[in-house]
């Protein structure tokens, strides 16, 4: 049966027909770009008027998938052409040429075009491209040497970096900002230039209002201050209702009005330092007191939550403008030497990378695109480019330049397709800069949003041009306009860059017959009232699935409709941490499923086998490797055959007691190693790979095992890395053993084989990323709770491609940092832009969805979370609340809450569900579920505690052990010995379940003694001094510092201090102390007192970790100071942190679980109870109490 010829809409004929400029095509998802593609590339290559042959055509893509899947598009097109007219030499030719034309990826072009002028960038013509491990394991390699030269010469600048960028005991982070400081740089056409117009703006003689971060930060206060106007207008609008409320809240709201406006007015003159002191000196005025019958009003409720909102986001806006401009400009130049060093530190980064690159003749895909800009344009002194000859002569070979995924280009990019092009004439692009999620690799979305902004649509004569394609082909039109809504509300040019109108939105052209099932639903599972992480929401999906596959929804296909399948359905999630919860909720009620792990290839037994094969094979004389591969199934020997072979003999090699033992088996081994060992030098590694495939049948022993054809396809994986490398190396054996143990001892991220096939009935768990360009009957969005993540935003530098780079300035004589205004309106551009690129990941992630989206949202705290929304939904929600959104889940529930479906979330927030609510033909289903459904009596927070089943038989010895997961995995992760100073200031039982480390905090910075080249004390030594002072001090010497240091000075007689100690001590803090009430009531009670008193008790684990196990753990400690009163005790810690009076809350919970640790124990032993803990900060002289 012949294929339906495709109906073309006439926005798609324009763009496969305009032949007389360039234009740009924004084509939005499930619009057909693909077919227009080649559908126009076809119609190029046939045009009777004015043929393009197939070699004077460049098409671009991103994807190597993608460009073969077009070259068999148009090759499938031909091939048809060629039926209806088989003597047409033309096609024949034009097909023929078609392997060998231009589609392809920038990146396959950018090399063509380099190994074809390879003596024009002076490198050979055999040069290969990086892998992802290979370029990790170089720049590791090159930053180390960088860190080492700059350490050698030990300048005042890189002192200084250091003290700014080291913290800890590592200088990973000053690798990490260097090498990203690169990347970007090389994101630009010319990487020197875009350095040099960084530093540049640390001019000390320039104002913060003359410096775009100056710029950036006063255009943000503008519209915050703009929206906290407008909200308290509508406040002022709403208390009208209620002249008595009205007449108690109107002159506070008005008061804080008014100030608003001040400092508006102030920052849009550009007034930098009256901003500031407005913002500084903002008192808000007390709310007056509502009328008693008022007490549970909605509306009081509603204003007193929009004015604390607006009160939130003024006090927000004195982080950022942080600095008067006198400050500012003397922070820009206390930071011009150590910018200028750190950037001179990029260049010496530059040179070893590209050092070892030129030595190894391979180079990163960075390296290409640069060297084939290189050989195209050259820069002037007056940064004009000019195109090259070479340009110009692939301008006349190019008819057509079509790039697909314009979104995602940057700068570098631009210019190379701009120089190759016929004067801007004769391109094609097209993209959709709401599916532009890769800005973590540096695309630029303006680019694109730029080119749009600026072109006329297209009338069929006027170039250039804009197309827009918006009619969706994917989803039913009850998918589109859902996710119409959504947008239409969300997605503007302030919160997006983009304003989601009608020349945006989706408009339904797929043919679907009318469905008897919900094609929309969203699912709000309240977990509340339960402990659990994840089994709610996943127990819940595996419901949605099994329903739909039990009541036989169908689904569309080629040739009609069918029940809904497993493979129909695919559930996406942001980031894949949390996917071992719901493939083993799935598992367990029956459903097949399915996910590509990352990572993980040599944790796999087999690979971990084949590596010690190869090792020993290498070099047989390595124990650990030779040993693992004796007991493998491979060769199987047991325990006992091993002890034989140790009591024969006893010492030496392993290899070397091997070869003595009379055993047969040792006999067969030592042959057979001995074989491999002489075939290594002859073959190469793939060749020996594949003969130890054969001999050993080891591909169809795993088999046997669990995953069977997982594995055996990882076997086959390993096997095509070696002929990848041999491809690109002539190292041998050894040089294949040494690259692949190096990967995995760096931590590189190699998949495993993925084991399923593409049409295997199972539910596929992706991420979203993953999902791009991919489309599913049914997509359940799930894990909507997810927190946008703010680890990006933590460093003490911060590096942005249009503002470069952001610093926090550090003050050695304090010991404080502080941020910058560079910083801080980089910090915020960044948050805004991820915030945005997250909502554009939402929509990708909607927009996969053929004929049914589901999203699950599990919230914790559901009814406050709810309300807090309602207090800012709106139609269209304002940018500022999209802003603030913390979730995918906000955005969907802000816009959801204003129509009449979602009545039971107005509920569950406590709204008696009065007013306007949008409503519309389409329906959508919008559920609130209790957790405690989804969850198992014994999993209730109630529930008894309940006996571990028995154990079942397992599986014979043979090769159970090679699968065996060690059953308790997370007390590996906890320390047998616990001391109580390790649990200050850290949320352990969130970072052991998490198995992860809690962000770095800002904090007092020093020199390491190396670095300082001087043997005064660090701070914490000093501190040390000061604790051993108050171990022996005299609580009833005069508090005066003449009797102080008479006491220091006995301790530093008896050696109980060091010289540099007894200088270092802070005498004035210590009479401080002595006068304090603190001190009078340890007087008091000096009978009582004991100071450094060491513990040590057992715990159970429990006490300090979520781990489900009756192990115990040894807590010890000293506890700086106890005593009694009352018949209670007193705890008081001393502490030495640098910090002012507005820290203390902040550091006091900081300690809070040491002091914690110390009163649980002293209960423990003294049998007394504790009334209380007392925390004595030295550096403000004041105490707190918890």
């Amino acid at each position: 049966m012949a294929e339906k010829k495709i109906q073309w809409n006439k926005a798609q004929v324009k763009a496969i027909e305009s032949r007389d400029g360039s234009v740009l095509v924004s084509a939005a998802a499930g619009s057909g770009k693909t077919a227009v593609l080649v559908e126009r590339v076809i119609e190029r290559i046939c045009d009777e008027k004015n043929p393009c042959p197939a070699d004077s055509l460049l098409v671009v893509t991103f994807t190597k998938a993608a460009a073969a899947e077009m070259k068999e598009r148009i090759n499938a097109r031909l091939t048809e052409l060629l039926q209806s007219d088989p003597g047409n030499r033309y096609l024949a030719r034009q097909r023929m040429m078609l392997p060998a034309s231009d589609i392809c990826t920038i990146d396959s072009f950018c090399s063509k075009l380099v190994r074809a002028n390879y003596d024009s960038v002076g490198i050979t013509p055999d040069f290969r491209t990086l892998d992802d491990n290979e370029k990790n394991l170089l720049i590791k390699e090159a930053a180390d040497k960088t860190l080492e030269e700059l350490y050698e010469e030990g300048s005042k600048e890189f002192k200084s970096l250091t003290e700014l960028l080291i913290s800890g005991r590592t200088d990973d982070k000053l690798s990490e900002v260097i090498y990203k400081l690169y990347e970007n740089a090389c994101a630009y056409a010319f990487p020197k230039k875009w350095i040099n117009s960084v530093v540049r703006l640390y001019n000390p003689s320039l104002l913060p209002q003359q410096t775009p971060w100056g710029q950036k930060i006063l255009k943000d206060v503008i519209e915050q201050l703009r929206y906290c106007g407008e909200t308290l207008g509508k406040c002022a609008i709403m208390l009208r209702e209620e002249p008595r409320l009205e007449a108690s809240y109107l002159p506070a709201v008005y008061s804080d009005s008014m100030y608003y406006k001040a400092s508006y007015d102030a920052a849009r003159r550009g007034d930098w330092n009256r901003v500031k002191t407005l913002i500084d000196g903002f008192k808000p005025e007390r709310l007056g007191t509502a009328p008693r019958d008022f007490s549970d009003s909605p509306l009081k409720e509603r204003v007193k939550s929009l004015r604390d909102n607006c009160k939130k986001i003024y006090a927000s806006l004195q982080k950022e403008v942080c600095v008067t401009e006198d400050e500012f400009c003397e922070d820009t130049a206390a930071l011009r030497d150590v910018i200028i060093k750190l950037f001179s530190a990029v260049m010496l980064f530059s040179r070893h990378y590209s050092e070892l690159k030129e030595k190894q003749n391979a180079y990163d895909f960075s390296d290409i695109s640069h060297m084939a800009l290189a050989l195209l344009v050259s820069r002037n002194d007056d940064d004009t480019v000019d195109r090259t000859e070479l340009a110009k002569e692939l301008s006349h070979k190019y008819t057509e330049i079509l790039i697909d995924e314009y979104q995602d280009t940057n700068k570098a990019q631009d210019m190379l397709f701009r120089a190759i092009s016929d004067n801007e004439e004769n391109l094609f692009i097209v993209g959709d800069v709401k599916q532009s999620i890769y800005g973590f690799r540096l695309a630029m979305p303006e680019i694109f949003l730029q080119k749009r902004k600026h072109l006329p649509d297209f009338n069929g004569k006027n170039y250039p041009a804009k197309i827009n394609l918006d009619e969706n082909f994917r989803s039913r039109k009850e998918v589109t306009e859902y996710i119409n809504y959504v947008f239409s509300r969300v997605m503007s040019e302030d919160s997006c860059g983009i304003n989601y109108d009608d020349s945006e939105s989706l408009k339904a052209g797929a043919d679907y017959e009318k469905s008897a099932f919900p094609c929309a639903e969203l699912h709000i599972v309240d977990k509340s009232k339960i402990d659990c992480e994840y089994l709610p929401e996943a127990s819940h999906i595996a419901d949605i699935i099994n329903k739909m596959v039990a009541e036989k929804m169908p689904v569309k296909t080629k040739s009609g409709y069918r029940p809904v399948m497993y493979k129909d359905i695919c559930i996406l999630m942001r980031g894949l941490n949390k996917a071992d919860d719901y493939f083993d909720a799935l598992t367990k009620k029956n459903i097949p499923v399915y996910y590509q792990k990352k990572g993980g290839f040599f944790q796999n037994t087999e690979i971990n086998v084949m590596l010690s094969f190869l090792e020993i094979i290498d070099n047989p004389l390595q124990d650990i490797p030779l040993l693992s591969v004796l007991v493998s199934p491979l060769y199987g020997f047991t325990p006992d055959d091993l002890a034989v072979i140790r009591t024969q003999k006893r010492s030496g090699y392993l290899f070397n007691a091997v070869s003595n033992s009379g055993l047969e088996k040792c006999r067969d081994f030592i042959k057979s190693l001995t074989e491999y060992r002489e075939m290594s030098t002859t073959c190469s590694v793939s060749d020996l790979l594949r003969s130890i495939y054969e001999r050993t049948a080891y591909p169809s022993i795993v088999m046997s095992l669990p995953d069977g054809d997982t594995r055996r396809l990882n076997l086959l994986l390993l096997l095509q890395y070696a002929e990848k490398y041999e491809s690109n190396s002539d190292l041998g054996l050894s040089g294949f053993v040494r690259y692949l143990t190096r990967t995995r001892d760096s931590k590189s991220s190699i998949d495993s084989s993925t084991g399923v096939s593409e049409y295997a009935d199972v539910v596929r768990i992706m991420t979203i990323h993953a999902s791009k360009g991919l489309e599913f009957p049914v997509v359940i969005l799930s894990d909507l709770a997810r927190r946008f993540s703010n680890m990006d935003f933590l460093s003490s530098v911060l590096v942005h491609p249009q503002l470069g780079l952001g610093p926090v300035c550090v003050d050695t004589q304090r010991h404080i940092q502080y941020p910058t205004v560079a910083r801080q309106a980089i910090e915020r551009t960044l948050r805004r832009e991820a915030k945005a690129e997250e909502l554009r990941v939402l929509y990708v992630a909607m927009t996969r969805a053929k004929e049914k989206l589901v999203m699950v949202h599990t919230q914790a705290n559901a009814r406050s979370r709810v309300a807090d929304l309602m207090a800012v939904s709106a139609c269209p929600v304002l940018p500022e609340a999209v802003d603030e959104g913390k979730c995918m889940g906000d955005w969907i529930m802000l816009p959801l809450l204003q129509r009449s479906e979602a009545a039971s979330l107005r509920e569950l927030a406590g709204q008696n569900g009065a007013g306007r609510f949008y409503a519309d033909e389409t329906p959508w289903t919008v559920r609130v579920h209790d957790g405690l459904s989804f969850v198992t009596p014994q999993q209730r927070p109630d529930a008894a505690p309940v006996d571990a089943a028995p154990p079942k038989d397992e599986l014979p010895v043979d090769f159970a052990a090679l699968s065996y997961r060690y059953p308790y995995a997370g007390q590996t992760a906890f320390p047998a010995k616990l001391t109580a100073t390790q649990l200050k200031g850290r949320a352990l039982d969130e970072e052991i379940s998490e198995n992860t480390t809690l962000p770095p905090r800002l904090r007092s910075l020093y020199k390491p003694k190396f670095l300082a080249g001087e043997t005064t004390l660090t701070g914490a030594e000093r501190g040390t001094a000061l604790h051993l002072v108050m171990q022996d001090l005299d609580f009833f010497c005069e508090a005066s510092e003449q009797s102080v240091r008479e006491q220091v000075e006995k301790l530093r007689a008896q050696r109980k201090l060091t010289d540099e100690q007894a200088s270092a001590v802070d005498v004035r803090a210590i009479v401080r102390f002595l006068r304090s009430d603190l001190a009078a009531r340890i007087r008091k009670n000096a009978q009582t007192v004991r100071r450094e008193y060491r513990f040590s008790l057992l715990r159970p684990v429990r006490d300090f970790a979520t781990l489900d196990a009756d192990d115990a753990v040894l807590l010890q400690g000293v506890v700086d100071c106890f005593f009694e009163e009352d018949g209670e005790l007193v705890v008081v810690d001393f502490k030495t942190d640098r910090i002012g009076r507005t820290q203390i809350e902040e550091r006091a919970e900081h300690y809070r679980p040491q002091l914690e640790a110390y009163s649980m124990a002293l209960m423990r032993v003294m049998g007394k109870k504790v009334r209380e803990k007392v925390l004595y900060f030295f550096s403000v002289g004041e105490e707190k109490v918890l």
